[in-house]
């Protein structure tokens, strides 16, 4: 056990934090220190970098800001400038986090996934995270909308099948993080975007390698993203803190109105990987909705125009 908490103590952890400040967030600092504080409390051999339009009065040896003049480009943007040092520093630390700036990761939460990615990993799942958020004393989830109804087991551990892998944040370990880099998915080479058609640029930073694409198609590494179960409930140290609670409190459609405890759907099913007609099914499915979309909006232009 010691020799465990040696090593978990000794891993060198690099965390890039984009950080577009804005006045008009008035918690925004205070939210930033705390994710800051606890990313720092992981190991001895933490470093933290934040990407961000201006600096703060947050100094701190392992925190080094780097400040961007957006001429060129949209504030969005600022979610993938870290890429490029990242890139540089794959083979330099043992774990790497992108995580958003109100996004409260625990030492309870890193716990869980070094006891558990490993044996997600090598079996092609991605072991999530419940992105959370507090309203009336109830947890809310700020990403999942419709109820999970697929599990599985690995080993002697039971999991659950999220229906949307997002959180806001990614970790990956060394080997997986250069595995990452080799595709077009770490280089903005793909494009997700919303029902209307805008291109989802922070969403897209934020699924890293779990994500899907334009064509509604997985990004190829895993078979799905999975949460542990204990006692038939999701394990609370896979819960990551939503400090803003934008969502439960000011929902956006069904964001934040879905209770974290009528997630798990009372007729589970067990997963069983789509086979290549199902995925070709969804292909075309989604392409179709694609292209008629994007004609119609065509369409309304030019009756708009005349």
């Amino acid at each position: 056990m010691k020799k465990n908490k040696n090593k978990k103590e000794n891993l060198k952890i690099c965390v890039h934090i984009p950080l577009y400040l804005d006045n008009s967030k008035k918690k925004q600092v205070k939210n930033f220190k705390k994710v800051c504080n606890s990313f720092l409390k992981f190991s001895k051999k933490v470093s933290i970098f934040v990407h961000t339009n201006r600096a703060i009065k947050f100094k701190n040896k392992k925190i080094k800001y780097l400040s961007y003049d957006f001429k060129n480009d949209h504030p969005y943007y600022l979610t993938w400038y870290c890429r490029k040092l990242m890139f540089k520093q794959k083979n330099s630390y043992d774990v790497f986090v992108y995580c958003e700036d109100d996004i409260f990761f625990s030492k309870k939460n890193f716990t869980y996934w070094l006891r558990n990615k490993d044996l997600c990993l090598k079996n092609n799942f991605n072991l999530g995270f419940l992105r959370v958020e507090t309203k009336n004393k109830t947890l809310y989830s700020a990403d999942q909308i419709t109820k999970s109804d697929r599990w599985l087991k690995l080993e002697n551990k039971k999991f659950i099948v999220i229906k949307n892998p997002h959180c806001s944040f990614w970790i990956y370990d060394k080997n997986e993080f250069n595995d990452f880099t080799k595709t077009k998915y770490f280089h903005l080479k793909w494009k997700l975007l919303s029902i209307s058609g805008v291109l989802l640029i922070r969403e897209m930073a934020t699924y890293g390698w779990h994500g899907i694409d334009i064509h509604g198609k997985d990004m190829g590494r895993y078979l799905a993203t999975i949460i542990l179960l204990k006692k038939n409930k999701l394990d609370k140290d896979s819960f990551i803190k939503h400090l803003t609670n934008n969502y439960s409190k000011n929902p956006a459609g069904l964001f934040g109105t879905f209770k974290v405890n009528q997630i798990i759907s009372k007729n589970l099913k067990r997963f069983t990987p789509q086979s290549f007609f199902d995925k070709l099914i969804k292909k075309i499915k989604y392409e179709i909705y694609y292209y008629s979309r994007i004609n119609l909006k065509t369409i309304l232009k030019k009756i708009k125009s005349n």
